[in-house]
């Protein structure tokens, strides 16, 4: 028990210094992509949020947490955007019949993500990320936008791109150095629809680079006459949740690897507790021969129930069975030659062999026996194997 202390105060003194040690250390960079406006981290887009009226000078923020068809349901908007940036943006048919009606009225949506879930099928688009060891590198197909020199991009910002699009319906807005689309409209009505392969672009990261904020600018000049741009916040919040017990551990990191060394200490104490002690092993009774017992019990039985003639019948079954597996002896008939086989076989001499012989033969026939009978037969059979052991039995 004193061991056992002494092991888990070093614990315990371990973990503290292990806790402290990580409260101590500066904060890492949080590079997980949220595209959340509140969020001030690099993939973020607070920026975009906080400065958009730099862009669109006459537009009001209306930011929305609600799923589009209940954002655009029975509103009357005029000279609005719908601008989405997030991971994912997979819209339902009834949300996209409403898009489409908000469109056709003369409004804009405009959505920058890598994966456009039920649109792609809808508008017979898809998109691919390039695997070229060189940095992509994009441009706008508009002279009055296009530059002289591509943009480019850190961190893998600019590198996803649409690979299959409907050049019937889509108007390309912009390339990437291998002439692949990664920029595109769509009329609807008096409106439009923008989609952007990559939500990277209105990232705080992005955006604090002077070319990243340059064309992310001019990607948003297509809809610098909106009066009104709302910011959705429900696919970029449209995460799913940890329901785990201990999300609160993995959500900090230095609650994680302080999590991890208690376990990692725990299985060390088992491990070294299992091997310096051993569990008592009890001792076990030798096994009782209990066939003398059970012998007097029965022997005890027939004795009270005084039935000599039960009993020298069992006793004379039990010999003949003795005599048949040892001697081999025939005992399903007995007659006059028994006692010459009786005497053959066994060794035994002729008084003995008569006597057991008369006895097999008559006492199956009698109606009673008396004590003095039942003692005779008894002690006759036990004579015979004092003498069969004592001097040996000749087989034949």
């Amino acid at each position: 028990m004193r061991g056992f202390k002494i092991y888990f105060g070093l614990g315990v003194v371990l973990i503290l210094v292990y806790l402290v040690a990580q409260y101590n250390k500066p904060t890492p960079t949080n590079w997980a992509p949220t595209y959340l406006s509140s969020d001030k981290i690099p993939y973020g887009t607070f920026i975009l949020h906080d400065r958009i009226k730099d862009i669109l000078p006459q537009a009001t923020k209306i930011d929305s947490r609600r799923a589009v068809y209940n954002t655009l349901k029975d509103k009357n908007f005029s000279h609005t955007t719908y601008f989405i940036v997030a991971q994912k943006v997979d819209v339902s048919k009834t949300d996209f019949e409403q898009m489409k009606k908000f469109m056709q009225a003369g409004n804009t949506i405009f959505i920058a993500s890598y994966d456009f879930g039920k649109l792609e099928k809808e508008l017979k688009i898809a998109t691919s990320t390039t695997m070229s060891a060189d940095r992509p590198s994009l441009n706008f197909t508009n002279p009055s936008l296009k530059t002289d020199a591509n943009y480019g991009f850190e961190r893998g910002i600019g590198t996803q791109f649409f690979s299959k699009i409907d050049y019937k319906k889509a108007i390309i807005l912009g390339i990437n150095n291998v002439q692949k689309p990664n920029f595109v409209k769509y009329n609807y009505g008096k409106g439009a629809l923008y989609l952007i392969a990559e939500p990277g672009f209105y990232t705080n990261f992005n955006l604090l680079d002077k070319y990243g904020a340059e064309y992310a600018a001019k990607t948003l000049s297509y809809v610098q006459n909106s009066k009104q741009i709302i910011f959705d916040g429900y696919f970029s919040a449209q995460k799913k949740d940890s329901t785990d017990v201990l999300r609160v551990f993995f959500k900090h990191p230095e609650l994680k690897w302080a999590y991890y060394l208690a376990i990692f200490s725990l299985i060390i104490f088992v491990l070294y507790e299992i091997k310096r002690r051993q569990r008592i092993i009890p001792v076990a009774d030798p096994l009782k021969n209990s066939s003398v017992e059970f012998a007097n019990v029965v022997g005890s039985v027939y004795y009270h129930e005084r039935n000599n003639l039960d009993i020298a019948k069992k006793q004379i079954n039990y010999f003949l069975e003795y005599l048949r597996s040892r001697y081999y002896i025939k005992t399903n008939e007995i007659g006059a030659d028994f006692v010459t086989l009786l005497m053959e076989k066994t060794g035994i001499n002729e008084p003995s062999a008569k006597t057991l012989t008369r006895y097999f033969t008559q006492i199956p026939t009698m109606s009673e026996l008396s004590d003095h009978e039942l003692i005779n037969l008894n002690q006759s059979i036990e004579n015979f194997y004092h003498n069969t052991q004592a001097h040996g039995a000749r087989t034949i």
